[in-house]
């Protein structure tokens, strides 16, 4: 897959460089939201807007196309604890299909101001890199309207976009999910580096798009999402308190390969709050329609060459009434003091199967101490 950068057809020596600190942010751990989105929105198309080492306070910044955000070492950009600073996601066109959980504690909905709210928003937005090695730190901020009465804003949240990548960089304390897309269209996440927060990497509704060499240590699901068509999960270390990788919709053409999912948890479970929970639930797990209605095919999902250790269950699966599944391919998976089930799991009893499963190489060893 060939993803557009935003400075390809642009000379080096030509590219407009924009540091932040020259629109008055003093990177002093003072609040400068102003100052950077009007850094952002001064760079011109192809340009890099640039982070120097130092504290950045802010509340919402919006992303626009053609651009390159850097963030250099050393450079932390904090979340305020001030909700009324962060602005949310307006969707431009039906994303219904994508909602979860109306009526519940755990409503997912795009529609809804308070779930859609983000440290890092981008809508409509192509040809975005954000870049470098400083930390984004979304502090746990907690909101009583939010999600299950606690849950803040996004870390990163994208939708409506493509040719984005997002490189390289951490994302520490997310007060929801660390990144949230939805409808993408050839994007990459590649070497974040992911500590604490809920989900890590949770993306509905996308094409073309690949997850490689993160390294996620989640309060929650490590990857998750669904309606996805052509993802790769590629060369990932992955540590949950709750599960590795979570397809909750239907999606055709997973790729999970060259991954390494253990538990315990090494941050504990966000949601069980006093009951620290960190034991790991299962390592993959393909279960369109678990979250709500999610009609649709599932097909050809191959698992090569995985890692699992200290899990209930390495595999399970599962579909919603609206859904059917086609292909389920697995060759070399490695699983090690697996506490529950050593097989692939149907968590519906064998009520409805998978058609077309085929598992090759897969070598399974419980915790007898368990």
């Amino acid at each position: 897959m060939l993803l557009v950068c935003v400075s390809a057809s642009v000379n080096a020596k030509d590219v407009t460089v924009v540091n932040v600190k020259k629109y008055g942010a003093k990177g002093d751990g003072t609040l400068c939201t102003k100052a950077i989105n009007k850094a952002i929105a001064k760079a011109p198309a192809g340009g890099i807007v640039v982070f120097p080492a130092g504290k950045y306070l802010t509340g919402t910044i919006h992303l626009k196309s053609y651009l390159t955000i850097r963030f250099e070492e050393g450079a932390e950009i904090i979340g305020t604890t001030d909700l009324d600073a962060y602005d949310c996601y307006h969707p431009t066109v039906d994303m219904t299909r994508y909602d979860t959980g109306a009526g519940t504690r755990n409503a997912n909905l795009t529609g809804d101001e308070r779930w859609t709210k983000a440290l890092i928003l981008g809508q409509n937005i192509e040809d975005v890199v954000i870049e470098g090695k400083g930390v984004i730190d979304g502090q746990h901020v907690e909101d009583s309207l939010g999600e299950e009465s606690m849950r803040g804003p996004h870390g990163i949240l994208i939708a409506e976009s493509k040719n984005v990548r997002l490189d390289g960089f951490a994302i520490r304390r997310a007060s929801n999910y660390a990144v949230l897309g939805y409808t993408l269209e050839n994007c990459v996440v590649n070497g974040l580096e992911i500590c604490e927060g809920w989900d890590g990497v949770h993306i509905r509704g996308g094409k073309n798009l690949r997850i490689t060499n993160c390294d996620i240590k989640t309060g929650d699901d490590a990857i998750a999402g669904g309606y996805w068509e052509n993802m790769t999960i590629d060369g990932c270390k992955l540590n949950s308190s709750c599960n590795g990788i979570r397809m909750i919709e239907p999606s055709t053409n997973l790729f999970i390969r060259n991954c390494s999912i253990y538990g315990p948890g090494v941050y504990a479970h966000r949601t069980s709050k006093e009951q620290h929970r960190t034991g790991t639930i299962y390592g993959i797990v393909l279960e369109p329609g678990a979250w709500g209605d999610a009609p649709g095919h599932t097909e050809n999902v191959r698992i090569e060459n995985v890692t699992v250790d200290r899990v209930l269950s390495p595999l399970v699966y599962s579909m919603g009434e609206d859904n059917t599944c086609s292909g389920l391919f697995v060759d070399g998976l490695k699983a090690t003091h697996v506490t529950f089930n050593t097989t692939p799991l149907n968590r519906q009893d064998c009520v409805r199967m998978w058609d077309n499963i085929q598992i090759r190489n897969m070598s399974v060893t419980m915790d007898l101490e368990k």
